[in-house]
């Protein structure tokens, strides 16, 4: 199971996020390093209130897109993760 908290949430993985994870081969332990250790990110392509992650491994650029929300279930603010990408390391 995928535990990870960010700036004292909980992050939760979207269906889209596990989907990006398997088609890039990105483990849920790498996942974990991004958004605890990695740096701010943004995109042009990011919407208002995305807060985004990044970490350099291997000449890739991992990232993670964040979304504040709210669980229901959990009772309690969370990050919901959107998305997970490569890029090129430039």
């Amino acid at each position: 199971m995928f535990e990870c908290r960010f700036n004292g949430r909980l992050c939760v993985l979207s269906r889209d996020a596990v989907d990006d994870l398997q088609r890039n081969g990105i483990s849920h332990f790498t996942l974990r390093e991004i958004i605890e250790q990695g740096e701010d990110f943004r995109d042009t392509k990011m919407g208002r209130g995305e807060f985004g992650r990044c970490i350099a491994i291997k000449g890739e650029l991992l990232f993670v897109k964040l979304v504040e929300s709210y669980s229901f279930c959990l009772d309690e603010e969370v990050w919901l993760v959107k998305h997970v990408g490569k890029g090129r390391s430039g």
